[in-house]
């Protein structure tokens, strides 16, 4: 029965794939990792206050995460940890790059922002003298 209403509406089975097959194309992940540990403090604050990894992943279509621990200057991380830094996460590089690139962006403002206020503060007048 199931052939003959086939031949009406001149049917034709095809053969199917197995699912493995079809799903051969798989999803790319890029990552990179910036190390932020050894930047000023508020170079660090700036980088991964909250709005400003919204912003950036929002910008960029990327994920950015913190990870790791605050070590100080020159020291190692205490055993199976690393020192501060941002995991960005992509499916294409072009996310990667951009993300990378206004992190990177947020850091040399700071940095040159903080430049400028120590150049222009004041020479401290001592309030003694000794003589």
């Amino acid at each position: 029965m199931a052939d003959r209403i086939h031949a009406k509406l001149n049917y034709t089975k095809t053969e199917e794939k197995p699912e493995a097959e079809e799903q051969t194309e798989t999803l790319k992940r890029y990552e990179l990792e910036l190390e932020i540990n050894d930047f000023p403090q508020t170079c660090r604050w700036r980088v991964t206050s909250k709005e400003a990894l919204e912003q950036i992943c929002e910008y960029s279509e990327a994920g950015i995460t913190v990870r790791g621990t605050y070590c100080l200057p020159n020291k190692d991380p205490p055993a199976a940890e690393r020192k501060l830094y941002l995991a960005i996460e992509s499916t294409n590089e072009r996310s990667l790059a951009v993300a990378k690139a206004e992190v990177t962006r947020l850091i040399k403002e700071e940095l040159v922002r903080l430049q400028n206020s120590y150049q222009y503060q004041p020479a401290q007048k001592n309030r003694y003298k000794v003589l």
